[in-house]
This record gives C-alpha cells, sequence and structure tokens, in this order.
C-alpha cells in the first residue's frame, strides 16, 4: 500500500516536530540552569565552611620592619574563607619591644581580620577582636608601672599599635583602680584615654606592691 503525505499534513507533522524541538530545548535549558545553581549552592555552602584548622599553634607576628612583635598562641585556630578570617580559641598574646615594657593579653575567644586590599570593603590594617573576659598585663619594669586592663571586648590594632573598646573596662594599677566606659590605648606613648563614666579610687602610692584582682 503506497502512502502519500499531503501539504497539509507535512505541514502539521512538521509544526508538531518543530514544537518538540522548542519543548526540548526548553526543558535542556531549564536542566542546564538547574545545575549550575546546584553548582553554586554546593560552592557556596562548601565555603561557608572552615577549609582547615591547626590545633595548639603558635606564630609570630612581623610588622614592616621584620622585627618579631607578637608571639600568638592558642588552643584552636580555624581559618574562615568567606571573610578570610581567623577564629583562635583560648588566645594569649605577648609583645615583644626592646624599647617597651612587654604586654601579656589573654581572652576566650579572638576573631584575626587580615590585612586585605582585594576584599570589597578592603581591609588597609590587621585587626584583632578579642572577646568574653580579656584580660591584658603589664609587669613593673625601671619605667613603667604594674598595670591589669579587663574587658568584655577589646580591639587590637597591631599596625598602630593602639588597643580599643566601647565597652566597661577596669585599670588596675599598684596604687589605683579605675572604671568607665570606652578605652584608647597608645602602647607606643603608654598614654590611656578613657571616655565616659569614669569611676577611680586610689590607695597610698609608693608602697610598691600590686593589688589584688
Amino acid at each position: 500500500m503506497k502512502y502519500t503525505l499531503s501539504a497539509d499534513r507535512f505541514r502539521t507533522w512538521l509544526a508538531v516536530f518543530l514544537l518538540a524541538l522548542v519543548v526540548l530545548g526548553s526543558f535542556w535549558k531549564l536542566e542546564i540552569l538547574r545545575r549550575n545553581d546546584n553548582e553554586g549552592n554546593s560552592r557556596a555552602s562548601a565555603r561557608s565552611e572552615p577549609d582547615y584548622y591547626v590545633e595548639k599553634f603558635s606564630f609570630i607576628r612581623l610588622p614592616n620592619n621584620g622585627k618579631a612583635n607578637y608571639l600568638i598562641t592558642g588552643d584552636r585556630l580555624t581559618h574562615h574563607p568567606v571573610n578570610d578570617d581567623f577564629e583562635i580559641k583560648q588566645p594569649r598574646i605577648n609583645s615583644f619591644d626592646a624599647n617597651k615594657a612587654p604586654l601579656n593579653i589573654r581572652a576566650d575567644r579572638a576573631i584575626v581580620e587580615q590585612k586585605n586590599m582585594v576584599m570589597t570593603p578592603s581591609r588597609e590594617h590587621d585587626q584583632i577582636h578579642l572577646q568574653g573576659n580579656v584580660q591584658a598585663e603589664r609587669p613593673e619594669t625601671a619605667n613603667s608601672t604594674y598595670m591589669k586592663l579587663q574587658s568584655e571586648y577589646l580591639l587590637m590594632l597591631p599596625d598602630e599599635n593602639k588597643m580599643k573598646t566601647d565597652q566597661a573596662v577596669s585599670l588596675i594599677t599598684s596604687s589605683s583602680e579605675i572604671h568607665a566606659i570606652g578605652m584608647i590605648a597608645d602602647n607606643s606613648t603608654q598614654q590611656i584615654q578613657l571616655l565616659s563614666k569614669v569611676r577611680a579610687s586610689f590607695s597610698k602610692a609608693g608602697n610598691g606592691t600590686r593589688p589584688k584582682s
């Protein structure tokens, strides 16, 4: 039996064929978009997770002059790639300067924001955010008196050799105890500026003893 395809039937089948191509193309495009979206979500999820950590670590920070100025140790250091930050549990920071008294700092937690000019917004300087039971102690030397600083938050700016906080802070020396809200300390000049609600009590100076804390 000979089958003859009329012009009308040819046009009908051609339209069906073209419609099938359009439908298949749309499904293919949606599948590509779905795969790309899943891959993007997977990469974002993976990037939001820490990419490495170090237990019981220690490292020395070097300033531009190449001389060691901070020894930083801690129980655990974790790197977060999203913001290129380091989280430190139980950080201990010891400063080194031949011309100044050493400064020993400890806290429950620290977030280290490294200098990074590629990020948006860029970071022009290193910043160390100390959080929880922050204590900074400077021993008595021939050129400086004993001092202990206590707060729940302290921002360290190593490049500027400064420390700041906008929270409650206590300063204890061999002859005084001072409480305030907010502080700016310059370790280079060993000057401290207390910002508000300052309360102070003084004991007899010159006894050379360290107050209890």
